[in-house]
């Protein structure tokens, strides 16, 4: 197929990939530059950089429990990082990730109270399988109205975003109510994902993450419709020139990323949090976007770049009572990091096709 050679040379991204070792080396020295301008700014703040740093380190990783909690969050920036990636390949932008996580989220919580009894070999991947769909249809409704009515996708998917939030937010006041005003009764126990490891409460949700990263690789690198979807990225107009499916291209690339989020949702009710709870996921969907981001939209990147992120946001936890700082200095710490990988030139929103 000649679709890849026809499209001008100037408005083609490069399917030439840099070597991985200089890759990873231009992305560390820009990480370090931007931990100098982090601890510049702690600094700023009043607080030792050194002794913040350490206490970011040391809360995410310096226990069994606390390196499981950075595993799992690790596990849902890998999906909704994917859900970002996806579409970001065929150049259509899924800012609405944590809406479908929060579409999933609530399939997911509905099959776990609508079948209390069913033995956990069929509950939890019927449970999963919810989630992933919830995600998914939730991801099409921007998907079609950009592809069929020319939509702004941003604008879509994020408000679509908002009504998510809003509707998990009923979901644990109006449909199950606790009696508590941020989430739902825990799940029947036969619907929670099996842990795999018992002194870090790692469960079922790390190896699925892993699992999708496999997946997305396979499609992207080995798949018809990855190619399909790197060649709308890099040309719509030329790709749909030479025949291919450009409508359904773009809708199928929405599906499956909002299909990853969907499943982060499943695993963030019944893996981490064994209950639906309203707010539950806020700022997971928009981390998901650095992470794509800083993975230059690559599936091999995708684990390394989420376990970054999770050790940020887990570990912030630990600023209050080991450095005297707010732990929501943690989300600023993230903010800069991420602004300064930017500057740096780590972050490049590419099309090197999730690979």
């Amino acid at each position: 197929m000649s679709t890849a050679t026809n499209i001008p040379a100037a408005t083609r991204f490069s399917l030439l990939r840099k070597p991985a070792v200089a890759r990873a080396a231009r992305l560390l020295l820009a990480a370090l530059a931007a931990l100098l301008l982090v601890s510049i700014l702690l600094e700023l703040l009043g607080a030792d950089a050194l002794t913040a740093l350490q206490a970011i380190v040391e809360g995410a990783l310096g226990a069994p429990f606390s390196l499981g909690q950075t595993v799992m969050i690790a596990s849902i920036l890998v999906l909704t990082g994917i859900a970002a990636a996806v579409p970001f390949t065929a150049r259509l932008f899924n800012v609405g990730a944590e809406g479908q996580l929060y579409a999933g989220a609530i399939a997911a919580t509905a099959v776990g109270f609508q079948f209390p009894h069913l033995p956990s070999a069929v509950h939890v991947p019927l449970l999963l399988a919810a989630g992933i769909a919830g995600g998914a249809l939730w991801a099409a409704i921007p998907g079609l109205m950009k592809a069929y009515m020319n939509a702004n996708e941003v604008i879509v998917s994020l408000m679509l975003t908002f009504i998510a939030t809003l509707l998990a937010e009923y979901a644990t006041t109006g449909i199950w109510p606790s009696g508590l005003a941020t989430n739902t009764d825990p799940l029947p126990g036969n619907a929670l994902l099996p842990t795999v490891s018992a002194s870090t409460d790692i469960t079922l949700g790390a190896p699925l993450a892993v699992v999708a990263v496999l997946l997305t690789w396979l499609l992207m690198n080995r798949g018809t419709l990855g190619f399909q979807i790197r060649a709308t990225g890099f040309n719509a107009h030329a790709s749909e020139l030479n025949g291919l499916p450009v409508k359904r291209i773009q809708v199928l690339a929405f599906t499956i990323g909002g299909a990853a989020a969907g499943l982060a949702g499943a695993i963030l009710v019944a893996g981490i949090q064994d209950s639906l709870i309203a707010g539950g996921a806020a700022g997971f969907g928009f981390l998901g976007i650095a992470v794509a981001l800083v993975a230059r939209l690559s599936a091999t990147w995708m684990i390394p770049s989420a376990f970054l992120f999770a050790v940020l946001q887990v570990g912030s936890n630990s600023l209050q009572v080991k450095a005297g700082i707010s732990p929501s200095m943690g989300a600023v710490i993230v903010g800069v990091f991420v602004i300064a990988l930017l500057a740096l030139g780590a972050i490049r929103l590419g099309t090197d096709g999730a690979k």
